[in-house]
């Protein structure tokens, strides 16, 4: 038990032994990056149908094979095993505010591809061209999300979100 712990008549929180934690991250980084490629590929298959123009077809197939097929599955791991690591280690979920931005930026790129992008990929698969200047700006987007949380994992910026914050109670400091 912590002294922290001890002082406030608290157990301390139950933390990963060393094997499972660095497996643990190891699963987390590595569907990260696969993530983070995943959507690069999503990003460049609809910048070369347009720059080449022609026909869209194989594309639209292998970008409705990643975004329907590979991105959930990524996406969902890496925000499991992230929220794992949190509760198995002393950053916690919502005590650092990189922590707190890095599940929001992962949460929004998830939403938005859920509630876009799957859609733009049928529309173009169905033979409308005009949505893929729309793939383009939402991959983009989500290339810019995915690595700003890759650099709040590696810079932790912001420090400790306070108590007084999380408790929403004035006296407690």
């Amino acid at each position: 038990m912590t002294a922290v712990a001890e002082r406030a008549g608290r157990t301390a929180p139950r933390r990963l032994a060393r094997r499972p934690r660095a497996a643990l991250r190891t699963v987390h980084v590595l569907l990260a990056v696969a993530w983070t490629g995943a959507s690069l590929v999503m990003l460049v298959l609809p910048v070369a149908v347009l720059l080449r123009g022609g026909d869209a077809g194989f594309a639209v197939a292998v970008m409705g094979t990643v975004g329907n097929g590979m991105i959930p599955f990524l996406a969902v791991g890496t925000v499991l095993s992230g929220a794992a690591l949190g509760l198995g280690t002393a950053w916690g979920l919502f005590r650092y505010r990189w922590v707190v931005a890095k599940t929001v930026l992962a949460l929004a790129v998830i939403v938005s591809s859920v509630a876009l992008t799957t859609g733009w990929v049928d529309t173009a698969a169905a033979g409308d061209r005009s949505v893929l200047p729309l793939l383009v700006a939402a991959s983009v987007l989500h290339q810019v999300m995915l690595l700003g949380a890759t650099v709040l994992s590696v810079e932790k910026p912001g420090g400790r979100l306070s108590r007084q914050r999380l408790t929403g109670n004035r006296m407690v400091a």
